[in-house]
């Protein structure tokens, strides 16, 4: 009983970090995995007082190093390991979180350019919480033209750690415009365009985030009248 009221519940702030945590086994055994999740083969079973260490966290499963093999431990099997130090250890459960750790999402979202259907492919790569980078090509469909659209922008994130987070891009590329009509002799048009977008995501799951956004653009044409459109669009994104 003094043992378990001496125990201290840590954060395992390691996951988010380089440095690995050794801890040793207190129960009569855990199984290792080759990968992270119970369809992989167990590949190592760790006995009571044996020592391993932990170095990062999957989802539900966390990466270890024992015999000089990387393995992975099932989350649930944390409360059979203290530290060298007695400590037990407890995982925070908010999804955020574990979002925030990944890097690459994949994108489609759907809506209305300028009164056009519009869709769109995007990838991001999340430099920090706060700041990612975007690549989005999209077509939107219209009975006057096509309008092919490559953009690279900036999202900014202040508030990432909440489930329903806004957002702010700003960011440029370039529009093809094809022109469908035939009662004008027409050609293809290539345009630098700038823009701006403000919109909310909203976590699911741990890998699926609905989306929605308002995107301002500006098409700096050959003359002086430059064209502004406006783009409504929702859709998801997933981390991969």
């Amino acid at each position: 009983m003094r043992l378990m009221a001496g125990i201290c519940l840590l954060l395992v702030s390691f996951f988010s970090a380089a440095e690995s945590l050794s801890v040793k086994v207190t129960a009569d055994f855990v199984n290792l995995y080759s990968g992270p999740g119970r369809g992989y083969p167990i590949t190592q079973v760790v006995l009571k007082g044996e020592q391993l260490e932990l170095q990062q966290r999957r989802t539900d499963w966390v990466q270890v190093s024992f015999k000089q093999q990387q393995l992975w431990l099932a989350r649930q099997d944390l409360s059979k390991v203290v530290s060298l130090d007695n400590e037990y250890f407890q995982i925070s459960d908010d999804k955020r979180a574990e979002l925030l750790e990944q890097r690459w999402q994949l994108g489609l979202m759907f809506g209305d350019f300028n009164g056009n259907s519009y869709y769109q492919l995007n990838t991001q790569y999340a430099f920090s919480h706060y700041v990612q980078t975007e690549l989005a090509i999209g077509q939107a469909q219209g009975e006057q033209a096509n309008n092919q659209i490559l953009e690279l922008s900036v999202l900014l994130s202040p508030f990432p750690q909440w489930r329903l987070s806004p957002y702010f891009a700003i960011g440029g590329g370039m529009i093809r415009i094809n022109p469908r009509t035939i009662l004008v002799q027409s050609t293809e048009r290539n345009n630098a365009l700038a823009s701006t977008e403000l919109g909310l995501r909203f976590y699911l799951t741990r890998q699926f985030i609905l989306r929605g956004g308002y995107r301002h653009s500006v098409i700096m044409t050959d003359s002086d009248d430059n064209k502004e459109t406006d783009t409504w669009k929702l859709g998801f994104s997933v981390f991969f």
